[in-house]
């Protein structure tokens, strides 16, 4: 078993794979294989759901959204750059030593 990243953390145990109805009951055996008593830790049965998007927690999903259009912003912008002030190719001008000759230290 890892250590994990964070001090509160979910590992996946297993899948539903059938649709469940309203007021289905399930039957889960649960046993200790690690103790957790020694440090203090708990531990917690999660049940939760799904999509195809992912969970219910949004972050991740606005995160992407967030930087991707961050991106997008600066590809326009240096595109728009490019476009209204090209900067000529191969041009020894834009050299830091070539700037002020004889000043070389």
């Amino acid at each position: 078993m890892r250590t994990a990243a964070l001090p509160t953390f979910r590992k996946l145990y297993g899948k539903i794979e059938v649709d469940l109805e309203v007021n289905d009951e399930i039957e889960i055996a649960i046993e200790n294989n690690y103790n957790t008593y020694e440090f203090g830790g708990k531990k917690k049965l999660v049940l939760s759901t799904t999509t195809v998007m992912g969970g219910k927690n949004p972050f991740l999903g606005t995160a992407y959204l967030f930087v991707g259009g961050l991106s997008l912003l600066c590809a326009i912008g240096f595109i728009l750059l490019y476009v209204i002030k090209p900067r000529p190719l191969g041009d020894p001008s834009y050299l830091p030593w070539n700037r002020n000759p004889g000043s070389i230290k």
